[in-house]
This record gives structure tokens, C-alpha cells and sequence, in this order.
């Protein structure tokens, strides 16, 4: 059997001794050998596993330990026991800055004719893996013969002309709680100054506030919700596939482009081993496949990344603007007396 995912019980037991909560450990390879590569990431086993099957055939020696838990709870982990792991993989962009800017980051050491482009990669100690646009998604079934919003503007025209339509309906990350959500709210402070009066007509609908992309796909799926802000593109195409009920709208104002960055903790015990998952990560090979099976892009992809209304998020220090205590106080402060009313 070339994977084996862990029984709950192993997860439940995983938790305490690990510090962090588990969603899921699978393991990839041949089960007859000790681990060899222990990765934590932040991205779902079922839109991953397409990349860590093809890792593991091209490399059949080697045996991959998969751990999936949130962005919130990697970044408060690996500063505690950052040697447990050899590979960490996020979509909290500004988090990961702030590990590798802690100085809790190995050099990459990545080979030259990797070609990595210089805007996905921070100071040899981060680099992105994959780019991903962040979306809105609305239930198809609830908007026969209404207009779809299609920028932050339209969608605030649209709840305030339309009150009792999105009351209770509506559906976004819990900033207080997801560090990706977080990421994607304080970005748009940043692109956009209609961001605040988004917030307060999200309140006013009395928007769920939720921790995950999957929650929200759900509820738009089931027709509880009739819209979801600011979703992972990938987790979103991937559902819409057999999902019929799911419309991706890419916001023509703008979309955000995330990075999925990977870092390779200072203390990690088979640092080479994470080099070389990487390395075939970030080859042709693995960015092919990658595109291929899971519906990431690859940073490289610039036919697609150059759309106008894209704007990818600049992996440098600017990410850690909001990542101060009393600016990301103040930033959960206002937010939370706009959606909390």
C-alpha cells in the first residue's frame, strides 16, 4: 500500500504531544521504512495528495508524512518546537515572513536552474510554491435572473438594495481566527478604501463568520449561504467541478494572488531531504503536475498572472505591517465592531 492515512485515534493522540491541532497525518511511500520527510502544511490532503503520490513513485525510497493543520495554529507552533518538522508549508504568506524573518528559517540552498522568479522567493529562507487567486463564489441556483456581483462595489450596492435576499447569507473567514482570512482582510485594506464599508454592510447582513474554505463551499453548496468572500481560487474550482450549485467570480476590480510559501525550519532534523522535495517541487516536473491535478498555478505561469485586475500579494516586508501587535489589535478592533452588530 503506498499511503496510509493515520486512524482518528492516532490524531486525537497526535494533538497534545504535537501542541497544535491535527486535521489529518498520511503518510506516502513504503510503509516497511521510518519516515523520511515530515511535512507540515496548511493545504488540504485531498487538493495535495496528487503531488505527494507522483513525489514518491519518481522517489520510491522515500516515505513522506503529510500533517495538515491551520495557518494559525503552524505559525504558533513551529517557534516552540520547530524540529519536529522538516518542511512547512502555508497559505498565511505574512506568518510565514514572520517565521523566516524571526530567524527560524534554514537557507533553501535551491539549485540555480531551478529558475525560481525573484518575486516568489524571500532571501533564500521562503519561497513560493504555488499562486493562487482569491475569489467569491455565489450559489447559482439563488441568482437566476439577479446580477452577479462582480466587483466590491456592486456587491455592497447589492446587499444594501437587497437587505432580507443576504440576511444571514453571506459567509467569510473569521479574522480573529484564520491567519489566511487575516491576510486576504488586511490586503484589502490595502488595494481598495471601500474595504470598511464592505465590513459594515457584511454586519449588517449578519454575515457567518467561519474558519476554513471548506465550510464556506458547503454552506454556498447547500443554499444556506448565497455567497462566500474571499476564498482560495484552487479549493473553490476543485469543488466547483462537481459541485454544480458553485459560480467562481474573480472580482474585475481586483483579485488577490496568494503564494503558497514553504520554509524549511532552522532546526529540522532531514534538512537535505526537504531540499530535495522541494526541488522537484519547484522543477518543471513538479509544476506541471502540480498545475495539472490540483488546480494551483505555478508562480511561473505569467500568461495567466498578468491579467490586469490580478494583483499578486509582494512576498517582502510590507506583509508584516499588520502583523504588529497594536496595528493588528486596532485592524481586529474595527473589524470586529463592523461584523459584530
Amino acid at each position: 500500500m503506498r499511503y496510509i492515512k493515520f486512524a482518528v485515534a492516532l490524531i486525537l493522540w497526535a494533538a497534545p504531544v504535537f501542541g497544535l491541532t491535527v486535521e489529518s497525518v498520511t503518510d506516502y511511500g513504503p510503509t516497511d521504512r521510518a519516515v523520511d520527510l515530515k511535512i507540515l502544511s496548511s493545504t488540504d490532503r485531498e487538493i495535495f495528495e496528487p503531488v505527494l503520490k507522483r513525489y514518491v513513485d519518481k522517489f520510491p525510497d522515500q516515505r513522506v508524512q503529510y500533517t495538515v493543520a491551520s495557518t494559525s495554529d503552524i505559525s504558533a507552533y513551529i517557534p516552540k518546537s520547530q524540529e519536529h518538522f522538516d518542511l512547512v508549508m502555508s497559505s498565511a504568506m505574512d506568518l510565514q515572513l514572520k517565521l523566516a524573518n524571526d530567524g527560524l528559517a534554514a537557507p533553501l540552498d535551491l539549485p540555480d536552474d531551478l529558475e525560481v522568479p525573484d518575486w516568489s522567493i524571500w532571501q533564500d529562507r521562503l519561497v513560493g510554491f504555488s499562486a493562487e487567486p482569491i475569489v467569491m463564489v455565489v450559489s447559482k441556483k439563488d441568482f437566476v435572473g439577479k446580477q452577479t456581483p462582480e466587483t466590491r462595489r456592486e456587491l455592497i450596492t447589492l446587499i444594501r438594495k437587497e437587505p432580507n435576499f443576504f440576511k444571514e447569507r453571506v459567509i467569510t473567514y473569521d479574522v480573529n481566527t484564520s491567519g489566511a482570512g487575516f491576510l486576504f482582510a488586511s490586503q484589502d485594506v490595502r488595494q481598495t478604501d471601500s474595504f470598511w464599508r464592505l465590513a459594515e454592510v457584511f454586519g449588517g447582513a449578519k454575515a457567518k463568520l467561519v474558519c476554513c474554505s471548506g465550510n464556506m463551499l458547503d454552506e454556498v453548496e447547500s443554499g444556506k449561504s448565497i455567497l462566500a468572500y474571499n476564498l482560495i481560487g484552487s479549493y473553490a474550482e476543485q469543488h466547483a467541478k462537481t459541485r454544480k450549485n458553485l459560480q467562481v467570480v474573480y472580482p474585475k476590480d481586483y483579485t488577490l494572488i496568494l503564494l503558497r510559501t514553504a520554509l524549511i525550519p532552522k532546526n529540522a532534523a532531514k534538512k537535505s531531504e526537504a531540499r530535495q522535495f522541494l526541488t522537484y517541487l519547484l522543477g518543471e516536473d513538479g509544476q506541471n503536475h502540480m498545475t495539472q491535478t490540483t488546480g494551483l498555478l505555478s508562480p511561473k505561469s505569467r500568461s495567466k498572472l498578468d491579467q490586469g485586475n490580478f494583483k499578486p500579494i509582494r512576498l517582502d516586508t510590507g506583509l508584516l505591517v499588520y502583523l504588529d501587535k497594536l496595528k493588528r489589535k486596532r485592524f481586529l478592533r474595527e473589524w470586529n465592531e463592523a461584523l459584530v452588530q
